[in-house]
């Protein structure tokens, strides 16, 4: 429980000794009630106290004797959290329940309790009933959106329950073939029934990223872990051209199968089955498809290259989105009318393209966007070509354009958290961490665990300032996928932001890495940022100087990451002078000195608003002039869509970001 005293900074400034005293009957008032309900005061700040208790009922309850004629109500507020904490050798409570305790207390009224949606799971009878539903409430610093109550002296009535939205997982298909690799295709099927649901229905469907993560005996998890109402299993025999496919729809309450059935016929029908599965899907859930049209039938050999891409792409493996590329242009060779197949071309290209330039006018650039037009001209509504464009825009232009690219993508698939996550990247870019936690919120619902998401969230959260919620967010991410080099990637920089530059280093160790997506050149990178975290302040200054130095005397394109890192270890002014020296002599820069991992040069700006462990960039006041340069000031000027950054510096950031573009 956290809980402090409404106006106590006017207060102390009128009479210092009336605060004083309202804080010292506060603080026996408050031993009183811990003692009664086995609680305890385990940290202070001023007119701030922390309580731990052995339940949230002895937390409630604790609150309500304050009311017992100890305490004026209006004069406090109070925010109650119930979940997991370490506790300090001093025997301070830290964690990430602790700070949502905070969080809710800053944002009760006077004289209200405000408590989270897990105190109200946690409490039965008379005091749950006491509850009063107050919406969600997005905390500040941090990524989730949750549901809040007041605690009131009356049992709140009881809402008419409607009936939820139906929540589908699409579990991967088993593979009954003879042959083992046939696995992708199995999965496949599975794969293009969810984004025939996504196309053509309202339907949420949970992402296949994390509905594919129960398999075999697990698989009786699933709906439990993904907050699913219905589960789609199934499984899949080929045999030359032959197919077989059953398929069940379940109810996860009941664990009753509302349909099952099982089809017969030629490889070359595996689409009229999708969509078929799916309509039947649909009505059963008692939605409706829109009803589009389909290409013809295309050759059975080019879907099951599209397949074998599609597996490679989902993983945001850098290493092996070349043999994606070569799969796909296959494909499109056998079957030229396929909008997918094309789509899918134009984002790995984008992911392919250098990262140090744009690429704009260069063969490779006008391959992706033609891929990209193509698919449009084959299916207007094709939502993975719009955002595929927006991986192929300027890295330090034209922002606007790729939130418009992908807004029309969510337009046409709003139940894609592919591109809720695409759409909370391009605005993390822009510096509205906000709107890209709420972004992200959504994905998350749709794809609960999804490395991308997790891997963002866990950026987003460091970035606001809480690497160690981050911390927790990314590791349990990386537990569920060892093999994603972004997560590792993610894991590793959240730890040397929370300054934990020995677990970091324990990632590189032999095994650790993933194999086949991580090079020893990247981790020989990120290595350099571990040997700077250990030295004192005036070293890491010094070290920071020199590597600018070191910088300057070269011509290969600029690393923008290091240069914000320096700047935040004391070197700023030279840092900035680098930056902007390059852009003045067409040097050139680039995110970083290592691989993607799974990240377009046209995401470049997001390096700007990454948390790096020491002062942010924004803070410096020299920070308007060069997003001018970056096009980010024109465009929060233009759209009136103004950073995070700008409530948060003791400058006038708006008038500066003005005076720069009119300079």
């Amino acid at each position: 429980m956290s809980i402090d005293i409404v106006g106590y900074s006017a207060l102390s400034e009128v009479d210092e000794g009336a605060a004083l005293d309202r804080v010292g009957a506060l603080r026996s008032a408050l031993e009183g009630a811990a003692l009664v309900h086995g609680g305890r005061i385990f940290n202070t700040a001023g007119d701030g106290f922390m309580l731990e208790f052995c339940s949230a009922a002895g937390a409630l309850g604790a609150a309500e004797l304050l009311w017992d004629g100890r305490v004026e109500r209006r004069s406090v507020r109070v925010g109650v959290h119930v979940g997991d904490v370490m506790q300090a050798p001093n025997g301070d409570l830290l964690g990430h329940s602790v700070n949502v305790a905070a969080r809710l207390q800053q944002l009760a009224q006077p004289g209200v309790v405000l408590v989270s949606m897990d105190v109200r799971r946690a409490v039965r009878g008379a005091l749950a009933q006491r509850l009063h539903p107050a919406g969600s409430a997005h905390l500040d610093k941090m990524a989730e959106t949750i549901d809040i109550f007041t605690f009131e002296n009356v049992a709140a009535q009881k809402p008419r329950t409607r009936k939820p939205d139906p929540v589908l997982a699409v579990l991967p298909f088993d593979n009954e073939s003879d042959e083992t690799e046939m696995n992708y295709f199995s999965e496949g099927v599975a794969d293009e029934i969810i984004n025939t649901l996504l196309r053509q229905s309202k339907i949420k469907v949970i992402g296949r990223t994390s509905a594919f993560q129960f398999r075999g005996d697990r698989k009786s998890e699933a709906a439990a872990a993904l907050k699913a109402s219905h589960v789609l299993d199934g499984s899949v025999r080929c045999s030359g051209t032959k197919l077989r496919v059953n398929a069940q729809l379940i109810d996860a309450t009941t664990g009753a199968a509302i349909w099952s059935e099982h089809y017969d016929g030629d490889r070359a029908d595996v689409f009229a089955l999708e969509d078929d599965i799916a309509g039947k899907v649909a009505a059963s859930l008692r939605r409706s498809l829109a009803q589009t049209e389909r290409a013809a039938p295309i050759d059975p050999a080019a879907y099951e290259l599209y397949l074998r891409a599609r597996q490679i792409w989902l993983m945001m493996n850098d290493i092996e989105e070349d043999q994606a590329s070569v799969l796909l242009e296959r494909c499109v060779g056998l079957a030229p009318d396929f909008a997918p197949a094309w789509a899918m071309l134009a984002s790995v290209r984008a992911l392919l393209l250098p990262r140090d330039r744009d690429c704009i006018g260069e063969p490779e650039h006008d391959a992706a966007v033609e891929a990209a037009v193509r698919a449009l001209e084959l299916d207007a509504d094709c939502a993975q070509a719009y955002a595929a464009l927006s991986l192929l825009k300027p890295a330090f232009d034209e922002h606007g354009e790729k939130l418009r690219l992908v807004n029309e993508a969510l337009k046409r698939t709003p139940n894609d958290p592919s591109l809720h996550v695409a759409r909370a990247a391009w605005l993390y870019g822009v510096g509205r961490l906000r709107d890209a936690a709420k972004a992200l919120e959504t994905a998350s619902v749709l794809d609960p665990l999804g490395p991308a998401v997790e891997g963002l969230r866990a950026s987003l959260i460091s970035a606001r300032g809480d690497p160690f919620t981050a911390i927790e967010v990314i590791r349990s991410a990386w537990t569920r996928w060892p093999d994603s080099a972004f997560t590792w990637y993610i894991m590793w920089t959240t730890l040397c932001v929370a300054k934990r530059p020995d677990e970091a280093e324990a990632l590189a160790a032999p095994g650790v890495p993933p194999r086949r997506a991580v090079i020893d050149r990247d981790i020989a990178v990120l290595q350099n940022y571990i040997n700077l975290l250990r030295l004192g302040e005036t070293e890491r200054r010094d070290a920071c100087d020199q590597l600018l130095t070191m910088l300057s005397t070269q011509n290969s394109p600029l690393p923008l990451s290091t240069c914000l890192v320096a700047a935040g270890y004391g070197c700023a002014e030279r840092a900035f002078d680098l930056i902007g020296n390059a852009l003045d002599t067409g040097r050139g820069l680039k995110p970083d000195n290592h691989d993607g991992f799974g990240m377009a040069r046209a995401q470049a700006p997001l390096q700007l608003f990454v948390a790096t462990g020491g002062e942010p960039a924004w803070k410096s006041q020299r920070f308007p002039r060069l997003a001018a340069r970056l096009g980010l000031a024109q465009y929060w000027v233009e759209s009136g869509k103004w950073p995070d950054c700008a409530a948060y510096v003791d400058y006038d950031f708006k008038a500066a970001c003005k005076a720069a573009l009119n300079a």
